[in-house]
Order: C-alpha cells, then structure tokens, then sequence
C-alpha cells in the first residue's frame, strides 16, 4: 500500500485548517481547498494566529514558523488533489453535500488515495453509500483544537477496507496523534458520553437540584476534571451542545434530547452564568442526585456503548483522558467507585427513561468488558509483542500495569511457537517510569508495605524477562526513563531510535532504582558508567548509549510496530566503546557531595546537578553499585529490597516525588 507522504484537506474553516496545521507541523505538506480565496485566507490566518502563539512562547523560531507554512499549499482547485495520498474532508455538517463532495473527490483524485471524512454528525457508511470506491472511506474524527488535542476517532465504514484502516492508524500514531478504533454508529464514542455529561448537567439545574456554581463544583470534584459541564459548554459553544444532543436523540433515544434550558440558552445566544449560585424551582443543592446522575447518564452511556460493541473499555477511557483532558475515564471511575454502585446510579436514570440496564452491568457473565488493558499480546508469526497501552500517561509502571505485565509476560512465555519476544510502548514513551501517584498516594496512607510489595513483585515479574528462553527485545522509541529503562535491562537486547531518550532520574526525586537498576547496569555496562548514570540523572539519546553499550542497535522508527517481527539481533552491545578516563574516576564515586571528583577541573556542570539531587538517595544509590557487584545478581536484587522502605520514608522521598505533580524544582535537606 502507498505510503502517505501528502495530504489534502477541504475546508479551512476553523476545523479544516486545525487538521492542516498538524500536518504541516509534523513535516507534511498539505493542499489545502475551499469554494473561494477569501475562505482559505481565513483559514491561513487560524493557522498563523495558532504558530504565533508558538512562536511568542519559544516553543519554535521564526525560521521553523517560515518553514511550516512553507509547507501549506492553498487551492480553490479540487483537481490539485490529484497529489495527495490522503484527502480529509473537513466541511461543514450536512449529508447531502458531503455525500456530493464525495463523488467529486472520487473523480480527481488517484485511485491509491485515502478519502476520510471529519463529521461528526453522519454515519461513515452513508456518506460513502454512493461512491464507486466506498472501501477507501474512512472516518476520521478531530477533537478541538485540531492541531493540539492528540485525539482521532477512527471509524470504518461497512465496506472500508481493514487494511486502509490499519494504515491511518499506524500513519496517526507515526505522527503524534492518538487514534482510537470506534465503530460506525451515531455519536461514535466520545461524544456519545460526552454529550449526555452535560445535557444532564442542564436537567439537573434545571429540575432545581443544583445552582450551576453547585453543578460544575461537584462534577470537578466527582470527575477529577478542571472544567465542570457548564464551563465546558462555554468553552466550546453552547450551541454545539444543544446541537449533538439533538443529533443524538434523533438517531438514538428521546434520552439524549437537549434539555429545554438549554435550548433556552442557545436561543437567549449567551453563554452560563458560571457564578451563578441560585436555584430554578425553587430548588436547592442536591449533592446526591447531582451525584448519582451525571455518573449514571455518562457512565451508563459508555457502558451501553462497549454492550454494542462500539468500542471497548480501554479505548473509551483513552478517548476520555486524550480527547477531553478527563484525568481518567468512565472505567477507571466505574472502577474506583465499584460496579454495584455504578450499577444503581445507571439503573436510577435509565429507569426513568425506559432504558434498558447495559448488559455489561447486568449481566455478572459480561463485566469482564468493562476491563480495562493497558498491557496486551499480539502475536505476528514467532515473534510476540508486549504492548503498553497508556500513551497519555507515558506507560507509568503502577499496580494494575504491573499485574498485567506479568500477565502478558506468562502467556508469551508458555507458547512454544515463537521464539523471540518484543516489549514496545504506544506513544512518546516506551515507559517513563513508575506511576509517581502510586507512590505518593501509599505515603500517604503511611503504607509503605505496600510500596514494598509492589516492587518486590516487580522485580519477580522483570526476572521472568531476563531468564525467559525466548530472545526478549525491548523497543525504546521514546522515553525509556526509571523503571521503563530498568524494565530493558531486563531484556536481552534494546533497540533505540532516533526518538529514544534514556535516563535513571532517580536520584533527583529523592529515591534510588528499585528494579535492578543498581545491578543490572554496572553488570551491563561497567560501574562508572552505571555511577555516572544513576548519579547525573543525565538524559542521553540512542547514539550516546549506544556508546555505552546499553544500546545494541539503533534503528529508524518504525511506521508499525509489528515490522519489528522480522528484526534479529545475534550480537549484543556492536557499538560499545572503551571508557573514557573521565568516565573511569566514576567508579570511585561514594555518592558524597564532598567527593574530589565533584571538585575536578572540567566538571562543574556535571557536579553542580549531582548536588542538587537528593544526598541520602546519592550515597545510598552507588553504595548499592558496590556492594551489589560483587555479588550473585539475585543478592543484589535483595539489596535494593532491602533498603526500599528506608528509602522512601525518608522526607526528600517525599518532597522528590511530589516535585514531579507539582512541577516545582526540589530542594533537599538530607534527612
């Protein structure tokens, strides 16, 4: 199949010209089409506005913003399509002349080109009805703001072709984007969830169980979101709400229809008073009906949609936390509040309706879907693949992933018809570590037990890796950081790209690497490269470590994972160069902050972040590089156990840690 190297988009409205921004930034060029020439420069003009923004925050120079746009070539010619590999329609939302465009497109453009469409409104497999080619139709569904949400619905038509689907999504993912596989039915999968979120917030206000102030409070609180459903509505057009339950309710149930103070509301044309603390029928705040509605409207809802087989659970609350900033989503809360709860909250709305309970919550045989998999298996020929799931998060090491590691780690193992087995993380990262929350919600809760749990359990699951007798490779196309790096060196081979970033930054927030970090790397690369590493914290990219020997190959990424299926290594560490003497007088590092080699000529940079990072942390990290090398690796291992507990009861453990969510520089006082 041709690969996309050009992309076309029709209409620049505010939409269509978001969809060409992304690409262009990514290094595409894009021909960009609309009806007249005053259309495309307003649609120019989103997109120099948006890169300016970039520009005055230094996130790009003036020669990339050149650069870009140099990218983005502007039409009122539909014929100039003939160049693209890939045509996204991104007009606006009526059926007839969507389906027209359509046709049209189908004529000028070459018979390899994807056509996607960007509604909203429309079943996939309607606008393509009509077409001669209805299997290179696709849905591609943006969420605002187009060039910066990372969310794309992917729906296939009845006749799209699978292998034009597994294109685009390999083609999104490639370039930063975060697609979910949906099926073709009305609302798709966010918004149909979404929508219903804040129609109920609209009914329950205007039923007087709650001011709007009231409403918006509790959804942040009970949502974990920074924008309740009222300012959310703001935000995005009041409009736009009433429109997409209206949309809904016709195509699904009178349950989805526009509250009427809502409708009020759009026809009044303003947005809510979201300071508004008083009450429509004479009503009062209700923090249990409030409650008990919006999780019942928009949690029954999602459950509805993975009983229909719309989408699953995982990729709901991926849809959820990357499309609309939600911190988790309609499962993790259904999971956190417990099903028979959710259960009743569902069953209280619907009833009311006369909806039926999703068979996913009525059903004990089918709560299984509701699951949520942030670690799975795929096999491709004699190669198994370990995927990490969680690419907004960065693929954190917590509990639950850990378990399913373990998990996945199990059924590959047992099969004897592969040979050799592949780690890989969805996203920017391969794995940035374990999941900071995790840890500071345990100190929390003074249970440092069960921080020790999971760590000892973390390293029985990354030795089943290193003593497995299938070659293990660990794709690190991205952030390979912490427990992610430590979770390779568990690996017999690492592959790097030009994408990977590594590091042990553990030092700097107060704690030391607790899954062999301290024994596998000295074992691996030497003790003063081990040192320099876990006591710098430094980043390096794959050419560096490479170098060091922690990298054996270094490859271009890859536009699919599952390639890697045909890759081998027979020879481990190709690139591994002599230490340099520098590099040497690491060896004899204590961790003390008065150390000579902290004081050397040439070295201020480096010694000026080692001191800033945690004394008790530094001291104890090489001190375990010592101790652990000269002994069996399993004893080492125990060393690191050992010392857990000690470790993260110390005061800069907890400063360190926390220093990650609030985003502030810590300081250290060594106890």
């Amino acid at each position: 199949m041709k690969s996309i190297e050009t992309v076309g988009v029709v209409g620049a409205g505010t939409m269509g010209s978001a969809i060409a921004q992304h690409f262009i930034m990514k290094g595409l060029p894009v021909i960009l089409v609309d009806q007249k020439q005053e259309f495309l420069e307003r649609g120019v003009g989103y997109i120099r506005e948006s890169l300016g923004e970039a520009l005055q925050r230094g996130l790009i120079d003036q020669q990339a913003f050149d650069q870009i746009l140099g990218r983005l070539h502007c039409t009122t010619e539909q014929s100039e399509l003939i160049e693209a590999d890939l045509v996204v329609e991104a007009i606006f939302e009526n059926l007839e002349v969507k389906k027209g465009l359509f046709a049209e497109l189908e004529k000028v453009v070459s018979a390899e080109c994807i056509l996607a469409s960007n509604t909203s409104s429309f079943l996939i497999s309607e606008i393509a009805a009509d077409l001669q080619t209805p299997e290179r139709v696709v849905g591609v569904h943006y969420f605002y703001h187009a060039a910066k949400n990372k969310l794309v619905e992917l729906i296939p038509g009845e006749k799209s072709a699978p292998e034009i689907v597994s294109a685009l999504e390999n083609f999104y993912t490639y370039y930063d984007k975060t697609p979910i596989l949906v099926k073709d039915a009305p609302g798709f999968a966010v918004n149909r969830f979404f929508v219903p979120w804040l129609n109920e917030a609209a009914r329950l206000y205007e039923e007087g169980f709650g001011s709007i102030a009231f409403i918006d409070k509790l959804a942040c609180e009970v949502f974990g979101v920074g924008m309740g459903p009222f300012a959310l509505m703001n935000a995005t057009g009041v409009p736009i709400a009433m429109h997409a339950a209206d949309g809904l309710a016709s195509e699904l149930h009178k349950f989805y229809a526009p509250a009427k103070v809502l409708c009020q509301q759009v026809k009044a044309k303003q947005d809510w008073n979201v300071e508004d603390t008083q009450h429509l029928n004479n009503g009062f705040d209700q923090a249990e009906v409030v409650t008990r509605r919006l999780v019942g409207a928009s949690l029954g809802v999602a459950a509805q949609m993975v009983s229909e087989g719309v989408i699953n659970a995982t990729s709901t609350d991926l849809g959820a936390r990357a499309g609309l900033r939600w911190p988790m989503g309609p499962f993790e809360l259904l999971e956190k509040m417990g099903v028979a709860k959710v259960k009743e909250m569902v069953e209280s709305v619907f009833s009311v309706w006369a909806l039926p309970l999703p068979a996913c919550l009525a059903d004990p045989a089918k709560t299984q879907s509701l699951s949520l998999n942030w670690v799975t298996t795929e096999v491709v020929g004699e190669c198994g693949f370990i995927v990490f799931d969680l690419p907004d998060r960065l693929n954190p090491l917590g509990e639950q992933v850990m378990k399913q590691l373990d998990r996945s780690v199990d059924e590959l193992n047992a099969r004897p018809d592969i040979s050799k087995i592949f780690i890989h993380g969805k996203g920017k990262a391969f794995v940035a570590g374990a999941d900071i929350k995790f840890f500071l919600d345990a100190l929390d809760a003074d249970d440092l037990p069960r921080i020790q749990t999971f760590t000892e359990f973390g390293q029985q699951v990354l030795n089943k890796i290193s003593t497995s007798d299938k070659a293990t490779y660990a794709y690190l196309d991205g952030l390979a950081l912490g427990g992610g790096l430590e979770l390779s060196l568990a690996c017999d081979y690492r592959i790097g790209t030009r994408k990977s970033v590594l590091a042990f930054p553990e030092t700097g927030i107060g704690i030391y690497p607790g899954l062999g970090g301290t024994q596998r790397a000295s074992r691996l690369i030497g003790i003063a490269r081990a040192k320099q590493l876990i006591a710098s914290g430094q980043f390096i990219n794959a050419k560096k470590a490479y170098g060091f020997g922690l990298v054996d190959a270094v490859i271009e990424p890859v536009f699919d994972w599952r390639e890697l299926a045909d890759f081998s290594l027979d020879k481990a560490q190709a690139g591994r160069i002599e230490e340099t003497a520098e590099e040497q007088e690491f060896a004899e590092f204590d961790g003390d902050f008065s150390h000579p080699l902290l004081a050397r000529e040439g070295f201020e940079k480096m010694a000026k972040g080692i001191t800033r990072k945690a004394p008790i942390a530094m001291k104890k990290a090489m001190s375990l590089i010592d101790q652990g090398f000269a002994m069996d690796l399993q004893d080492g291992m125990q060393l690191e156990l050992d010392g857990l507990k000690s470790i993260f009861a110390t005061q800069d453990a907890r400063t360190g840690l926390a220093s990650i969510l609030s985003g502030q520089k810590p300081t250290y006082i060594g106890k």
